[in-house]
Parts: C-alpha cells; structure tokens; sequence
C-alpha cells in the first residue's frame, strides 16, 4: 500500500503493518505505514524532548536528534503493546512509549558525555571572588560591558550575603561545562558545603535565589 492510502489508517493499523517489515512482499507497506506513523507523532514528541531537553541544558538540535532516534528504535521494535500502556487510547499510548524512548536515550547521551571526554579533573576549586576583568584576553568593548555587568551583580551579591556570592560565583565558573550536561564535581560539591556548613538542599535553595535575583536586577540596570 502506498503513503497516501495508509494517511487516514489508525495508529493500531500503521503499528500492525509495520510488525510485516520482515515478512516477503511487505517490505514497502511496512515502510509507507512507518512513514505516516512518522508524521503522525513526529510533532507531538520533538515537543515534549525539546522541554526536557532543555531542562538539562541542552538546545533543540540535541533533543530533535534524539526525538529520531526513538523513532528509529520503534521503527526496529515495533512492539507497542496497548494491554501494557498506562492508556488504553492508542494514540496517547504511542506517544507515551515513544517518549520514554525518548527520555532513556537523553540519559545515556548525558551519561556518555559525563564518562566521555569530562572536562573536570577532580581539582576544581571552590570560587570565593570576582574574576580580574584586566586580565582576560578580551575586546575594550566586551571588557566594559562585563564590568558593567559585575558592578551589578556585586551590588545583589553584597545584598544577599557571602554564603550566596560563594555559591553564586563557584556554580556560575563551572557553568560553561554543566550546560554542556556534565554534572558538577562531586568533590566541589563536597568542600563547598563543607566550607558553608550548609546541606546541598540549602545549597540549591541559595542558588536559586542568587541566580533568580541577579538576573532581576541584570534585566533592569544591565541592559543601559
């Protein structure tokens, strides 16, 4: 069957025609059903990998790339089983599937490059102060607008307390490596909530608010 005839088949149907890619003689409407159960759900699933892959730091490229490759993972184990589906619709029952297909390959693609390549050594250090601006290797331009921007957040930091400049400065050092999906040292971790004599729950709580408030304030003054 071709393409077009398959458009208006239901889920159940295009999964059952897919099931025959093996069988002699059905290779093509095998592949034509795939094709519409492709287009079916491609939308639906690229959206909800994009939201988590964005959570974890990742762009839209990172998530569409694995969006297809769950899609390619079904297309070789078209085993979708309705009776063992938390819904009993089919459509929703796909797109569930399809998603924690999704989902578990997200986790071994952030868990490779944790083991992979790790940019960390074991010797990071907790940050207590300001980076000297003079020191980078940087335009005129770039440099004034840094220090415009330090002068802010140096004043909410002041505001706030040292507890939240130290965490603060030591989460924002390493964050060209956490947004790429490696996970903060352990080891850093560990000497910094030694050092604040904080649990990591009150850890994140100071965090949030350093982060939170300094982009308020970024957003208001930083912008001139």
């Amino acid at each position: 069957m071709s393409s077009e005839v398959l458009t208006d088949e239901t889920t159940e149907n295009l999964i059952a025609y897919m099931q025959w890619k093996d069988e002699a003689g059905y290779e093509d409407t095998a592949k034509n059903a795939f094709r519409q159960f492709f287009f079916r759900f491609q939308e639906e699933l690229i959206r909800k990998t994009r939201v988590v892959a964005r959570s974890w730091g990742y762009d839209n490229d990172v998530a569409d790339l694995i969006a297809e490759k769950a899609f390619e993972r079904f297309w070789k184990y078209p085993n979708f089983d309705i009776k063992k589906s938390k819904s009993k619709d089919w459509d929703t029952g796909v797109i569930l599937y399809l998603f924690r297909f999704a989902f578990n390959l997200l986790a071994d693609y952030r868990k490779s490059l944790n083991e992979v390549g790790n940019p960390f050594t074991g010797e990071e250090e907790v940050i207590r102060e300001f980076p000297n601006i003079e020191e980078m290797n940087l335009s005129v331009e770039t440099k004034a607008k840094l220090k415009s921007e330090y002068e802010v957040v140096k004043r909410v930091l002041d505001s706030l307390g040292p507890k939240h400049k130290t965490i603060y400065l030591t989460y924002k050092g390493y964050e060209y490596y956490t947004k790429q999906g490696y996970k903060m040292p352990r080891k850093l971790l560990e000497n910094l909530r030694e050092e604040l004599n904080l649990t990591q729950s009150s850890i994140q709580v100071y965090k949030k608010e350093a982060f939170d408030k300094i982009t308020e304030y970024l957003n208001i003054y930083g912008k001139k």
